[in-house]
């Protein structure tokens, strides 16, 4: 009888600890779980990331610049944009431009990272157009204007009611009747653009969804006078400016996949790792908030 209830008590004893072990256990992947901060960062691409304006208010000195966080690169400012606050954009700050003179200039750095031969090219950003006005308007622009010989731009165009990402090098061009998507822009709303180009292709992405795909022979696009227009085009004529809000804008020297375009419409910062080539990126140049 004793060696029956004392098998009973160490069956017992047995089933309470393993009954314990699992609630602490469970409670431990709860807690481990929970622990992930709700605004974790979701890190873009890095692969071929040449650079990457977040626009988040420890980087933008509004009166006078605004800088890429990746690079270097500086963009001077042009007109009287406004920071916009976090509640107004996508990802934390942006700038808002209200399409008279408004405009970021970006010339250059020493080694350059913008005037220089483009085997390929991805232009990626966040904008929300908040009207019309009957023109050509360059939400970003890499070109040597006015020569106007080698030009990648997103950019929407009221007067012809399209958008899309024109390419010019080599003596070719996009053909924006057919080449565009023919309708305008809409407004009030968050976009995700993407353009890419690869010498002898042209893709363009509304909010990951491909919606055109076109040959455009030209070529690479060649060093000599490129300078970066956000807002506008770059030479600033104050005739190519939009009326709205851009955020997260980045640039990367090769095409990006359309799995990486849907993993940058969810990013909200760099990942930043010891491991990382972007030591000097900081967290105060990384945004952690989405709306």
């Amino acid at each position: 009888m004793r060696a029956k209830d004392s098998t009973y008590h160490q069956h017992r004893y047995f089933a309470n600890n393993l009954l314990l072990a699992t609630i602490i256990l469970s409670l431990l992947v709860f807690q481990a779980w929970n622990a992930q901060p709700v605004n974790a960062i979701v890190g873009a691409v890095e692969n071929g990331l040449v650079a990457y304006w977040s626009f988040n208010k420890d980087t933008v000195k509004i009166k006078t610049e605004a800088a890429d966080v990746l690079s270097g690169l500086v963009a001077t400012v042009h007109g009287d944009p406004e920071l916009a606050p976090a509640s107004d954009c996508k990802v934390g700050e942006c700038i808002l431009f209200d399409g008279d003179v408004d405009r970021l200039l970006v010339e250059d750095s020493d080694p350059p990272k913008i005037d220089q031969d483009w085997d390929e090219i991805t232009l990626e950003c966040w904008v929300y157009i908040n009207a019309l006005d009957d023109s050509w308007n360059r939400i970003i622009s890499l070109d040597d204007m006015p020569a106007n010989t080698a030009v990648v731009s997103l950019y929407y165009d009221d007067d012809d009611d399209r958008h899309g990402f024109f390419v010019k090098t080599g003596g070719q061009a996009t053909q924006a009747a057919k080449d565009n998507v023919l309708e305008d822009i809409p407004l009030e709303e968050w976009l995700h653009l993407v353009g890419t180009y690869d010498g002898s292709t042209v893709h363009y992405y509304v909010n990951g969804k491909q919606e055109k795909k076109y040959a455009m022979k030209g070529g690479k696009i060649p060093k000599g006078g490129l300078l970066l227009g956000i807002g506008d085009r770059s030479d600033g004529c104050n005739c190519d400016t939009i009326q709205g809000y851009i955020d997260e804008f980045r640039i990367y020297d090769r095409v990006l996949s359309p799995a990486e375009i849907q993993k940058n419409m969810d990013a909200t910062g760099l990942d930043v790792s010891p491991s990382a080539d972007h030591l000097s990126t900081t967290w105060g140049h990384i945004k952690a908030r989405r709306r």
